[in-house]
């Protein structure tokens, strides 16, 4: 089991997004020196967290989630601490270090959607996975759907359960893509849609 050390409390409206991880989560590593974040882009799974490390000398940052989402704010770090934050949504999140954004100190965390099965025949039921948990009060999720050679269109909406199910029956064989957002229903502000997952109905 993940143990969970925080610097600073995220906004508390998120208590609910930042539960603590299952044992097949892993935490992602992002370093903070002067002045960047490294990896600029991680990669990281649902219900998985980020762990922040000040490895400069002696500058002091942050990791705070952009406006108007502003999901995570760790406040000042000093040079050795950490901060950690958990992600349980698929989408792309982006953020800065409030002392050095205009140095170009900004980074984005990307958690993608995930599908099951990955391909079936005609009438397979795939279950669309965009969360590790039902959304809390005040988010939602938001699918977006790619059929073969078209573009993305609203398909889920609102949603709040952390899976939805693509039925295949009436489709068309070919590669269909799904990608996510996390949504607060109060303020409209969202994450970006997450990198595309496919699935093929054969």
């Amino acid at each position: 089991m993940l143990r969970l050390i925080r610097r600073a409390v995220p906004l508390g409206i998120l208590a609910a997004l930042a539960i603590q991880t299952n044992a097949l989560a892993a935490t992602v590593n992002v370093s903070m020196t002067n002045f960047v974040f490294t990896p600029k882009l991680a990669n990281v799974q649902q219900g998985s967290a980020v762990l922040w490390t000040n490895n400069a000398s002696s500058t002091s940052h942050t990791t705070t989630g952009d406006t108007p989402l502003s999901l995570w704010d760790s406040g000042s770090v000093s040079p050795g601490g950490t901060f950690m934050f958990t992600f349980t949504a698929a989408g792309k999140y982006t953020y800065h270090c409030s002392f050095h954004q205009s140095l170009g100190m900004v980074g984005t965390v990307s958690v993608p959607v995930k599908a099951n099965p990955p391909s079936g025949p005609q009438g397979t039921q795939f279950k669309i996975i965009v969360a590790s948990v039902n959304a809390p009060a005040g988010f939602v999720y938001d699918i977006q759907k790619k059929d073969p050679g078209g573009s993305f269109q609203d398909w889920m909406v609102g949603l709040t359960s952390r899976t939805a199910t693509f039925d295949s029956t009436l489709f068309a064989p070919g590669t269909y893509q799904f990608h996510a957002r996390l949504r607060n229903t109060g303020t409209g502000a969202a994450s970006l849609y997450s990198a595309a997952k496919s699935v093929m109905v054969t």
